[in-house]
Parts: C-alpha cells; structure tokens; sequence
C-alpha cells in the first residue's frame, strides 16, 4: 500500500487538520504554536549525506502544485513510523503566493530536525482549519502515486499514452523488488474549480485504476510529500527527490480527459471483477443472465446476486459510482428479471 497516510484509526496517518495557530486547548495530539517562531529558534543541522531539506527543490514543488492557485495551503508533518520516536502531529495553512516556498523550505527545515515528514494537500482552501474534501477550492495538477510493482514500465506506459509529466518525484520509499516509489504529476494550464475539481479527483482515480496506482487519490483531501523534504520511515532517511522536471509542459483538462479515457490498462492491471467460477458469465452479462429457483441452470441466483453486489461494491471502492448509485444498481438488480425478483435491500447490507 502506499506510504501516504490514509487511514483515520491510524495514528501515525492523516487526521482531520486543523488551525495551529488557535489559542484553545489542543485537541487530537496536535500542538499548538507560533510556527515562524519556533521553526526559526534553533540553528539548521547540517547532514554530511546531503538528506537534509532542499529549499530549491520545494521551491520548484510549490510552482508546480501552487504556481496558479489563490488561497491557503494546508500543510501537515508528523513523526514518520519505524524511528521508535513519538510526537505530535503538526498542522498550518501558507498563503499561496510568493511567500509560500520559503515558508515550506522553513517548516521543512524544522520537521527534519524532528524527525518528522511534511505533507501538502495539492489544493488550497478559503480558510485556516480547512481540509475536508468539500473544502477545496483549487487544484492545478493530476497526481498518480505508484508504490508497488514495476515502477519504471508503469511510468512508460503513463508516458506512452499520456505524454510526459511536469514533474517525476521520488517519494522515499523502495519496493521488495528495489525500485523507488514515485509520484507523476501532470500540470494543468490553469487552477481546476468548481465541478472541474470532481474532475480532477475521477482522473486521478482513473489513472491509478488503469495503471495500478494509490485508488486514495481519487480523493480530493488526500495528502501527499512535499519534494524536497526528508522521509524518515522505517529507518530510512532520505530526500523526496524531484528525478524529472519539464516545468513547461502543462495540460489542457478537456484534452487531459480523452487523453486518460483512451489510455488501455497497463499490463497485468484488470478492471473487471475477478471471478473462480468457471461457468460465471462476464459482468457484462451478469446483469442481464436470468436465474431460475432451484439451481435449475449451472448459474444459481445466489451466484448471480454474489457477483452483481461485488461488482456494484467494487465501483463504490473505484469511484466510478457513488453509495446511492451502488445501492441503486444492486437493488435495481434484485428487482429485475435477471435477479431474483425479491426486495433485498431489507436483508443487504448497504456498500
């Protein structure tokens, strides 16, 4: 699975933000203070491996994900895990304009003095203590993060049907083969708002399903390294790296959209359910293949509804359907003539 954090229940991963610089009493582990303050009172450690923060590296970061878009960037560090060190997460919102890389390069130069990595949500919100999907306002990139398998052929098969990405950043990790996880960014030619930003989210979610990517980016609130700062995870320390910048190569959305819509699955990746039964019809003609009582055919009606509730759960998961339109598919279902003719939803559970 991805390094990023994901899961709520995990205390070492994202957590709802909120504003740092509030006087009230703390809440969630988080520390409240005086970021510029603090992050600038004790004197920057030098590293003679060269894995300390690099300002021009955030810099070049910031323009990519930031360079179009108005309002605040929520921001985020935490201990990362495998250090046998604990602390508390920290959370602050940067103006987005000229200001902001300095800004990163100083709490990045003070999270590595504790250990700790530094998170963006690559999207800015109208106000501090904002972080919630339905809280962002602009976003001006495409990200898909590859963290297992064969990293280099899924970068070539992006770039075969995508074109080349702006940026290409290495996140810190290795896969059991060897290979550094990354994460592809494509910039857009202007800030994405508004319903573009569902979108953008569909895209991101697209990508990682044709390709084998981190389905969590589907999310618009998903927080992702910042290149330039250090991962310290698992007793690994070293830089997020930008390997590729091509600065100039921006993307038209509409474009972007055929472009991701047209791209086949890389190989080995399938979108279809996998099924065990070797009488199993395709999805395709699941919805549609009639079931009799009794096991009459090869096909039983539990078999049936067993596979159009998985598929229906499946595209929940993807985020090709919402909870509603789930329901709706596995109920509409059971009603039709294909399924069972009964009203399950009074003994299914909901996706």
């Amino acid at each position: 699975m991805t390094d990023e954090p994901t899961d709520p229940s995990d205390p070492d991963q994202d957590k709802p933000m909120r504003d740092d610089t509030t006087p009230d009493k703390p809440a969630e582990n988080i520390v409240h203070f005086n970021p510029w303050r603090d992050f600038n009172d004790a004197a920057p450690q030098i590293d003679v491996f060269g894995d300390e923060p690099d300002p021009e590296q955030i810099a070049r970061f910031m323009q990519v994900v930031f360079g179009y878009c108005d309002g605040l960037i929520p921001v985020r560090s935490f201990i990362d895990k495998g250090q046998g060190i604990d602390g508390r997460p920290h959370n602050i919102w940067l103006e987005a304009d000229q200001s902001a890389p300095e800004k990163m390069a100083t709490f990045a130069t003070w999270a590595s003095r504790e250990g700790a990595a530094v998170y963006v949500i690559p999207g800015t919100v109208a106000a501090s203590g904002q972080a919630k999907a339905a809280e962002i306002l602009q976003m001006q990139t495409i990200v898909v993060d590859l963290d297992t398998g064969d990293i280099a052929a899924k970068r070539a098969h992006l770039e075969r049907h995508l074109g080349a990405p702006t940026m290409v950043v290495e996140s810190g990790g290795v896969t059991p083969e060897g290979q550094r996880k990354a994460h592809v960014w494509w910039a857009l030619t202007e800030p994405a708002e508004g319903e573009d930003i569902a979108r953008v989210c569909r895209l991101r979610g697209d990508i990682a399903a044709k390709i084998g990517g981190d389905m969590h980016f589907r999310s618009a609130h998903q927080p992702i390294r910042v290149a330039g700062s250090v991962y310290y995870k698992n007793s690994l320390k070293t830089q997020v790296r930008i390997a590729e910048l091509n600065a100039a190569h921006e993307r038209d959305l509409a474009e972007f959209i055929e472009a991701v819509t047209d791209m086949p699955p890389a190989p080995g990746v399938s979108l279809q359910p996998e099924f065990t039964h070797p009488d199993k019809p395709a999805m395709d003609d699941v919805l549609v293949t009639p079931v009799r009582e009794g096991a009459q055919d090869d096909w039983s009606r539990f078999e049936g509804a067993s596979a159009a509730i998985g598929h229906f759960i499946r595209m929940v998961h993807e985020g090709r359907m919402t909870k509603d339109e789930g329901w709706e598919g596995i109920c509409g279902y059971n009603a039709s003539p294909s399924g069972s003719g009964t009203d399950m939803s009074r003994n299914t559970a909901r996706p």
